[in-house]
């Protein structure tokens, strides 16, 4: 497992590199596992077209070096994100002449839409169409600009950049913040048949016999071709590790969801789950390294019931302290500059301060104010360790809470608090990618413990904490509801009062 050596560009963007060193760059918030997806494949159609797609080479110890390219897809996405006049026309004008004769007046966009009238015929039947993107698109709830709203992935040609207001701009970085590069990274660096699985996933995901997808290329004007209207990235993200074990993990978890017998529009939910989860876990173990207790994480799931327990405190103590260690990993990140040899040469030296100063700027690629470097040598280095934390809390540290409830891993509740408590979609991908076809309940939650570190029962509970934990019966509970859960949900079947199997109705 090497450490890479970090783009001097990705250094440049930033003003202390901290954060990007523990985990990459980067990790922020606002990209939420969906638009993640979105974004891997976005690399990866790009890659794909390449000739490349997981295949990546590192150079020595340096980062990959590759251009990648995502269509803006202009006529298609101002016609459906951009079209605030089209159902007021229908519902207002009485015949489909007025009605494609107002809208087509209406449209303010630099492209002439009147080649649907000819395609769709019925003004009414355009309109149900675009509802269906509409309806369907990714995070539809969110309120976003219509540049950073995104069509669901039903195939290459609904796979298009995260731009600013000006659609003619260069690439946001709002959310399109980098995630998925990083979680493309982690497939191209994986030891999981990495060509298997690229054929896979273009077979899966990228398919444009879609019928949704080649409805989205009828609503494109004949002239327009989405590979003739490209935005090129010229620097991938940085992942610090060439090798890890969570590359591993969650390359094995897309081979089996992607060998499962449902649609990719169906695999997609899945996906960004679990890819979510794994990315999580990789932050939370990278924490524990740099804290320097290399404990394995935990996470305690209290399944939902109809009165508070003592596992929900437990869950709420242990979400509280997996967000809150991101932080720790950043200040023993900065601390460990004092046991560098440059740090004792600057103490050593006739103008201590101005030294230290240097030293720091050049450690952290830091770019302080010039209050930040006044004082005495403490100073300084706490003005470092305030101005790395403020940093960090403003994005990187709302990581775990968000994701891990986009992903229905945590639940909140007024007055009360967040824990972790999985939703149904949750439970359903677990099924998926951990049952082949049916096995025993207690052999499924030790399973979901192994590859997730997911605490339900007893056993689980023992070897997390190391010990049997205090109060059996609450774990035990909350096993018998999960098991309730499983099979109203139609993936568990008890046979008898000692077989109970959960089952996987999709496997191949």
């Amino acid at each position: 497992m090497k450490v890479l050596n970090a783009p001097s560009k990705h250094k440049k963007e930033v003003n202390l590199w901290a954060d990007e060193a523990i985990w990459g760059h980067r990790f922020y918030n606002d990209q939420t596992p969906w638009l993640i997806i979105l974004e891997f494949l976005a690399v990866f159609r790009s890659r794909l077209q390449d000739g490349q797609a997981l295949e990546e080479t590192i150079f020595n110890t340096d980062h990959e070096r590759f251009t990648y390219r995502i269509p803006r897809s202009s006529p298609i996405r101002q016609l459906i994100f951009n079209n605030p006049h089209l159902q007021n026309i229908e519902v207002v004008n009485n015949t489909d002449g007025d009605r494609w004769s107002l809208w087509l007046n209406e449209m303010n966009s630099e492209y002439d839409y009147s080649y649907l009238k000819s395609r769709f015929g019925s003004f009414s039947r355009l309109v149900r169409v675009i509802e269906i993107f509409q309806n369907t698109a990714v995070e539809a709830h969110r309120k976003r600009r219509w540049t950073s709203r995104f069509l669901f992935p039903y195939g290459p040609n609904c796979i298009y950049a995260d731009l600013p207001g000006q659609i003619s701009g260069s690439p946001d970085r709002r959310f399109f913040a980098r995630g998925g590069e990083l979680l493309y990274l982690m497939l191209s660096r994986s030891n999981h048949e990495r060509s298997t699985l690229a054929e896979k996933i273009t077979k899966k995901l990228l398919d444009d016999r879609n019928k949704w997808d080649r409805m989205a290329c009828a609503l494109t004007p004949n002239e327009y071709h989405i590979d003739h209207d490209l935005i090129s990235v010229n620097s991938i993200a940085y992942l610090p590790f060439d090798k890890r074990e969570e590359y591993n993990a969650l390359a094995s978890d897309w081979h089996k969801l992607l060998d499962l017998n449902l649609s990719g529009a169906t695999l997609l939910d899945p996906l960004m789950r679990l890819s979510a989860l794994h990315m999580l876990l990789y932050m939370i173990r990278r924490s524990h390294e740099e804290v320097g207790d290399y404990q394995e994480p935990k996470i305690i799931l209290e399944i939902l019931g109809p009165k508070k327990t003592t596992i929900q405190e437990l869950s709420s103590d242990n979400l509280s302290s997996n967000r809150r260690l991101t932080g720790r990993a950043v200040l023993a990140f900065i601390n460990r500059a004092k046991e560098d040899a440059d740090w004792h040469n600057a103490l050593n030296s006739r103008a201590q301060s101005e030294a230290v100063g240097n030293y720091l700027i050049k450690r952290f690629s830091w770019k302080p104010d010039d209050g930040h470097l006044s004082g005495d040598v403490e100073k300084i280095f706490e003005n470092l360790k305030n101005y790395a934390n403020k940093r960090h809390n403003q994005h990187v540290a709302k990581v775990h809470a968000e994701w891990a409830r986009n992903i229905g891993l945590s639940y909140s509740r007024r007055g009360v608090g967040t824990w972790y408590s999985p939703d149904d979609a949750f439970l359903k991908a677990l099924v998926l990618v951990t049952v082949e076809n049916r096995e025993e309940f207690h052999i499924f939650l030790k399973n979901i413990y192994d590859r997730y570190r997911l605490v339900v029962g007893v056993k689980e509970a023992e070897d997390a904490f190391g010990r049997l934990p205090t109060d059996e019966k609450a774990f035990n509970h909350n096993t018998q509801r999960l098991e309730q859960r499983l099979r109203t949900l139609g993936l568990l079947r008890r046979l008898s009062d000692d077989c109970a199997y959960v089952e996987n109705p999709f496997s191949k």
